[in-house]
This record gives structure tokens, sequence and C-alpha cells, in this order.
């Protein structure tokens, strides 16, 4: 079986819905990125749903690539079993960086604001925008990887859980600059989206505002409990 080639790889990371492996294609040093078959599935539902979620993701990743954005390249998709084929980006995340350089690793979030501007501008949002998924390559880029919850949407609301999962991830990862993280995020997204910006920012902030709503009521009944 295929999965049995696979697992020979170095394993990166093992995740619910798919696994990262690092190896060669063509020579060339390359992350095998596998999607895993729901074993409760039916057989034939599980393989049209990992063939269509593969055919997404690649499709995805090629478009945001042809647009500019700072993506892994591509080198070989295999839908059917459920299998994405790029580029290694030997690197730090932007989440390690922090512990390197915290100055850089603001402006380096200014830039992450750029790139998911410039995804939204596409029309498409990343789905899980952390600062573990921007990767800060050995030649000084930043690559935004992981766009196994990406899709091509103009909706609003899409757009600013992004927002609202990158600022997240910074106040819970990343507290003492938190603050200037998120503001050099929100500087670089503007620079790009200019005034449309503002409607998915506020509603960023609803977005927020929800979460914390949702907490209070679970804080309250677990007292009451």
């Amino acid at each position: 079986m295929f999965s049995e080639w696979t697992s020979k790889l170095a394993l990166v990371k093992r995740g619910a819905e798919s696994e990262i492996r690092l190896g060669y294609f063509m020579g060339i040093p390359a992350i095998f990125k596998y999607r895993v078959r729901k074993p409760y599935m039916h057989p034939k539902l599980a393989q049209a749903l990992v063939y269509m979620r593969t055919r997404r993701e690649a499709k995805v990743i090629a478009y945001a690539l042809s647009r500019g954005i700072q993506a892994p390249r591509l080198l070989a998709v295999f839908p059917s079993i459920g299998l994405i084929v790029m580029e290694y980006i030997e690197g730090v995340t932007l989440k390690d960086y922090t512990n390197i350089d915290q100055v850089k690793a603001v402006e380096y979030s200014r830039v992450a604001g750029r790139i998911i501007g410039m995804l939204h501008k596409a029309g498409v949002s990343h789905g899980d925008p952390t600062t573990s998924n921007f990767i800060v390559s050995k030649s000084g880029e930043l690559k935004l990887v992981d766009y196994g919850l990406a899709d091509f949407t103009e909706d609003v609301e899409d757009l600013a859980v992004d927002i609202h999962l990158y600022r997240r991830a910074v106040e819970s990862t990343h507290a003492g600059i938190a603050y200037d993280m998120y503001e050099a995020f929100i500087g670089g997204y503007k620079s790009i989206l200019g005034e449309r910006a503002e409607k998915i920012i506020e509603r960023a902030k609803e977005i927020r505002l929800r979460g914390r709503y949702v907490e209070e009521r679970r804080t309250v009944w677990g007292a009451l409990r």
C-alpha cells in the first residue's frame, strides 16, 4: 500500500486529517502531505472526501502562487491517494522566531498581515493562520504554509475568522509582544486591502466578543453545577 511507502519517510507531524513527512522527490528535499482516510467512514465516501480535499488544497496553493503569495511550491499532486508533494521550506516558524529576535518578529508579523491581505484580496481564506504556519526561511522570506482548511470565498465572516485566529494565536502564545505583533499584522493587512479591511477587522472583533460571551456563559453554568 502507498501508506506503507510513506511510512518510510521521516515523520514531521501527525494530525487527525493528515500526516506530514519529509523526504526527497526526484532528488529535491520535499514535504509529503498524505491525507488519512477515516476508518469509520464508508470506503467510497472516505475516498471521495480525500480526493476532494486534496484537490482543493492543491488548487488553492497553485492559485496563491499565481497571485504572488509566498507559499510552498507544488512538486506533484495525487488526489486519488490523497498526496500532495511540495517543496521543503527550511527555516523557523514565526512562533519560534519570537524567541530569537522579538523586534524582527514584530516586523515579520507585519509581513504576515500583508500575506493574509493578498490572500483575501485574491478571494481565499486560509483557515488556520497561526504563527506556527508562517515560516521564516533561511533566505529571510516569510512563507505561509498548510492550506488544508483554505477555501475560495469572498464572505466577510470567513475572512474575519482568519484575522481572529491570528490574534488569538499571538495573544495565547506571545503574550509579551502580542499587542505589537497584532498591530503590525493589522498594519500590513490594511496596506493591501485599504478601506475594505475595516469591515473585515470589525467583523473579527465581533467574532472575538462572541467567543468571550460563550466562555463567560460556560463559566457561569460551570459555577452553578
